[in-house]
């Protein structure tokens, strides 16, 4: 007896188009670590080039933006969809020197509107399946 199981179809699929759609509601609690875990995790699987690069420039420049987020780094700040967007976007990205270099690597470059998306959806999508 092979019986599927159906969940609800907002749960079927956790692509980004469905977490803007469904979860534009969403409230969560998150620390430092969150942030800076998905970025370094991010800047690492959308290196195109074959030479591992020093991410520590770039990660220390992310950390000294989240810890400007929160009222104390120590105790978990409440974040919604839209308070997410503000503290995550390429124009964020784009304005943070060190990170901004990662979009001249050579001879490839890491697009920072895609590592600002990757970043943003990879902590809502945690947070959806874990909280």
């Amino acid at each position: 007896m092979n019986e599927t199981i159906k969940t609800n179809d907002k749960f079927d699929s956790l692509c980004n188009n469905n977490i803007s759609t469904h979860y534009r509601n969403i409230v969560f609690w998150a620390m430092p670590s969150k942030f800076l875990a998905a970025f370094a995790y991010w800047v690492v699987a959308q290196n195109p080039n074959k030479k591992l690069i020093d991410i520590n420039p770039a990660l220390l420049a992310f950390k000294e933006h989240i810890l400007s987020v929160f009222k104390n780094p120590q105790i978990p700040e409440e974040f919604t969809f839209k308070s997410l967007q503000q503290v995550i976007n390429e124009d964020v990205f784009a304005g943070i020197p060190s990170i901004l270099e990662l979009n001249k690597l050579e001879p490839d470059f890491i697009d920072l509107g895609a590592l600002a998306r990757n970043v943003f959806y990879m902590i809502l999508r945690e947070h959806i399946t874990q909280d």
